[in-house]
């Protein structure tokens, strides 16, 4: 009898550490898909240094770099720290934007899908550079797009 009650012991304490385990690896699970973009592109640092190479490139591209002529040294900054704050923000993290809504800073300029794709390939080969992960890379990317509609000149709502 009492041995009977010691492997019956034995086994439900088996079955609380496996569901023990389990609940364990659920709940590792289910943190990492609650954290953001933001946590999971590795925070600001990563987005900071991600936007310095990713601008440098639009600067001196042939095509769109035409947009940013003229602009001094501290001009520059400041459109790399909007920048930052925009992508910091739209990953979840905890910046502010500084910047006025994209339609409004981009109608006028004339910029065509074409150019939103080049500078769009420009943060995609900045990305890879950086070894991003596909699905953060997806993820990141398709906030990108949603923004074509503020960005080019015939579908910016006026």
């Amino acid at each position: 009898m009492k041995t009977h009650r010691i492997v019956r012991f034995g086994k439900s304490l088996l079955l609380i550490v496996i569901f023990a385990l389990i609940g364990a690896t659920s709940s590792l699970s289910l943190a990492e898909t609650e954290r953001s973009l933001y946590e999971r592109l590795g925070g600001y640092d990563a987005i900071s240094g991600v936007v310095d190479v990713f601008l440098i490139k639009v600067w001196e591209d042939p095509v769109v770099g035409r947009f940013f002529v003229g602009m001094g040294t501290d001009t520059r900054n400041q459109l790399r720290q909007k920048n930052k704050n925009l992508m910091c923000a739209n990953t979840g993290g905890p910046c502010n934007k500084i910047n006025r809504p994209l339609g409004e800073a981009h109608v006028g300029l004339g910029i065509t899908d074409k150019e939103f794709d080049i500078v769009a390939g420009h943060l995609v080969t900045t990305l890879k550079e950086f070894k991003v992960p596909q699905k953060e890379f997806d993820e990141l990317m398709t906030k990108v797009g949603g923004l074509r509609d503020y960005v080019v000149e015939a579908r910016i709502k006026k």
